[in-house]
């Protein structure tokens, strides 16, 4: 397997910030406009505010983003995944690792570990007006893709994670029970 291309994962920040599309719900089926997860023990419902998926032929990879906003508009979720095809207008139905900086093995100096890295989770908290303060964490989680309607465009899922300090490698931010059902998600290209 190769390595999703850093840059390709990366640009989902830059995705947010220049391409950002509401889901209408149009398509064929119900969809959802929200997802639901219990944020560091309380249950929460996040309004969907981009489900996008982006496909790049020249690197031969795919990237799917879908973004909430927590209904007391004090958290905001990101979710991305990455798969090595460009085919298609779906996500492979499977687990997705999520993990953005597996750690190095020193002892295996041939093995690339970021090779497990099939996505990550941006979380941010409010600070008022609109703003939004994101770190970075070190993350251990999945996400699984139960079903993708390639056809209608809807995505279905659960997901759990936990999000690390990096200094003190205290947990900030755990998320289990983390559920989507036929989110509808637009193809960019």
């Amino acid at each position: 397997m190769k390595k999703i291309s850093a840059t390709f994962l990366l640009g989902a920040l830059a995705l947010y910030f220049t391409a950002c599309k509401k889901s209408d719900g149009s398509g064929g089926g119900s969809s959802s406009s929200t997802f639901t997860a219990t944020v560091n023990g309380k249950a929460t419902t996040f309004n969907i505010f981009q489900a996008t998926l982006l496909r790049s032929t020249q690197t031969n990879e795919k990237r799917m983003d879908i973004g909430g906003i927590s209904t007391d508009k004090t958290q905001r979720v990101i979710i991305t995944l990455g798969i090595e095809t460009s085919n298609g207008s779906g996500m492979t139905v499977k687990p997705y690792v999520l993990n953005p900086f597996p750690e190095d093995d020193p002892s295996t100096p041939d093995v690339d570990e970021s090779l497990t890295t099939q996505g990550f989770t941006t979380f941010s908290t409010s600070l008022g007006n609109n703003s939004w303060l994101t770190d970075v964490y070190n993350e251990d989680g999945l996400f699984t893709v139960s079903a993708c309607d390639s056809a209608h465009t809807t995505i279905t899922g659960t997901f759990q994670t936990t999000l690390k300090d990096f200094n003190t490698d205290t947990v900030v931010f755990s998320v289990t029970n983390g559920k989507m059902t036929n989110v509808k998600y637009s193809v960019l290209n």
